[in-house]
């Protein structure tokens, strides 16, 4: 089926191109301002080459949209094509004929972003959702798009409200600044199902929807033209699909460029992976010039100001900026639901809140999508993802303040609801979900909990009532420490867990001593 399968109805797009204006809703064309006279079919011609934004149109989409209801031979295409080029006269390179392939317009930029005559489908499809400007992550920009020099897929993966979105429309935004080729914008957020996830990448570049039961194939087939890059955002819960229908198109169209944001990566062969890490944090005590230098209290600084405050005019309102930004890991959603904070309880109000954060951290952007509006919605989507075992896995790392070993983890996790193999699996589920963090020493692996994510495990924890039981076994374990200096070195060292996190003991004993109920961040 032809991409075009509807009658011309172009909408009232303006594109400059160099001495020509083209308005596709007067069906007029004029050099240095003055109109041209051009024939109806050549106009339509030139207006569907104009809509479809730079990019290559086969003969048979051309045709089925200038000449719906007849069928007409291609030379019909030629005669028109050289009257539209008579007419550019030195500027007639700018319809391009590709020899076996199709026509394409040699475009620059649009001054207003053309809608399609597909009753809407391609929905502005080359223009980039509005972005909020980046704080902190020019280094990450720059690093991305060198390696879109020479990879076709890279996934940016990290933790909830980390900042993927942004940094991804950044680098989607400079690749069109650098590039006569469009960026596709998909947003699979509202997206549930498989079909839905077809239909939406159809759509967000700019073709018909094939309606259900089309094939990954099918899709990849109907996007094999497609040039430029596509950014595929929020790609989580739906990973298998996104990843069969990705693989589908990049071995059908060697030109295309996929980015793709997500939790965990797509696992396929032509993927590259780029993790999104926190904003710098200022380490306790650093000083009031080198506070400022840090991109996490940058961007506090800007949100709560942007209210018309005057926040960190002082070393003593820095200071307590700097602990927020720690508490938060630097996590760009928390700070700025923290900031916005600030208006009505002050910065040592926010500060004493974060011990509620799950409660505090609300109140997002209205035109943030339903999971970006606070804290807890974050990590319930992210929660809901999980299966039994990893939830279970995920609940019982919440007793750890600070680093881990995988031998303190089975002493505190495994039980006979979770068996070792399946404990090892979840943990490797977790890591690669952006749940659980991991660091190497050596040949040894450290896993550790962003504060935020350990106070919403410990939320989890209450709710299942296994606070005493998970508390128990990890004040034993903490006890046994010191008598274990003599374990073999194939084992993780004995004192690791006490090592990494001085104060792990200390917290397991102080939370037996609480009642098992009230478990304090720190």
């Amino acid at each position: 089926m032809a991409a075009f399968d509807r009658p011309l109805n172009l909408t009232t797009g303006v594109m400059e191109l160099g001495r020509f204006r083209v308005d596709l809703g007067t069906r007029e064309l004029r050099r240095d301002g003055v109109a041209i006279p051009v024939g109806s079919r050549a106009f339509d011609i030139l207006a569907v080459l104009v809509s479809a934004g730079g990019r290559l149109v086969t003969k048979d989409e051309l045709m089925s949209v200038v000449w719906p209801q007849t069928i007409v031979e291609e030379n019909n295409i030629h005669v028109h094509l050289s009257a539209l080029r008579k007419i550019l006269g030195p500027d007639r390179n700018l319809v391009l004929t590709v020899p076996g392939r199709g026509y394409q317009l040699c475009v620059q930029k649009t001054d207003v972003a053309l809608t399609s005559w597909m009753g809407g489908s391609m929905r502005d499809a080359n223009q980039l959702p509005s972005n909020i400007a980046l704080v902190g992550r020019e280094t990450a920009v720059q690093r991305i798009l060198a390696m879109l020099e020479s990879s076709r897929l890279i996934t940016l993966v990290g933790a909830g409200g980390i900042g993927k979105t942004r940094l991804s429309l950044e680098v989607a935004r400079r690749t069109e600044e650098d590039s006569v080729e469009p960026a596709y914008f998909v947003d699979l957020s509202g997206v549930t199902t498989r079909e839905g996830m077809l239909d939406a990448i159809m759509k967000g570049c700019g073709r018909p929807t094939g309606g259900a039961g089309v094939p990954e194939k099918g899709v990849a087939c109907a996007l094999s033209d497609l040039r430029g890059l596509l950014l595929i955002d929020n790609a989580e819960h739906l990973i298998a699909h996104v990843a069969e229908i990705v693989d589908a198109l990049l071995a059908a169209n060697n030109h295309v460029r996929v980015v793709v944001t997500s939790r965990e990566r797509l696992r396929i062969s032509p993927e590259h992976t780029f993790k999104v890490d926190p904003l710098e944090t200022p380490p306790a005590y650093t000083s009031q010039v080198d506070i400022r230098g840090h991109s996490a209290v940058r961007l506090f600084l800007q949100r709560a100001n942007a209210m018309q405050l005057t926040v960190g005019a002082d070393g003593q309102q820095l200071q307590l900026v700097g602990e927020i930004c720690r508490r938060l890991d630097g996590i760009p959603l928390a700070i700025e639901l923290a900031a916005a904070r600030v208006a009505a309880l002050g910065l040592d109000g926010a500060r004493h809140c974060l011990d509620d954060r799950m409660a505090f951290l609300t109140g997002g952007y209205r035109t943030a999508r339903p999971r970006h509006q606070s804290l807890r919605a974050t990590f319930d989507w992210s929660h809901a993802l999980l299966d039994h075992t990893e939830r279970t896995l995920f609940r019982r790392t919440a007793v750890f303040d600070g680093l881990f070993t995988l031998e303190a983890l089975g002493v505190v996790a495994y039980d006979a609801t979770l068996s070792l193999s399946s404990a090892i699996a979840g943990i490797d589920a977790l890591v690669a979900k952006s749940l659980l963090n991991v660091q190497f020493e050596g040949p040894r692996a450290l896993y550790w909990l962003y504060e935020s994510t350990r106070a919403y495990a410990l939320q989890k924890l209450r709710d299942e009532g296994e606070v005493e039981t998970i508390t128990m076994r990890h004040e034993h374990h903490a006890v046994r420490l010191p008598r274990r200096a003599g374990a073999d070195q194939l084992n993780p060292e004995p004192g690791s867990v006490r090592r990494s996190s001085p104060t792990a003991g200390h917290h397991a004993l102080n939370w037996s001593a609480a009642q098992y109920g009230d478990i304090a961040l720190r």
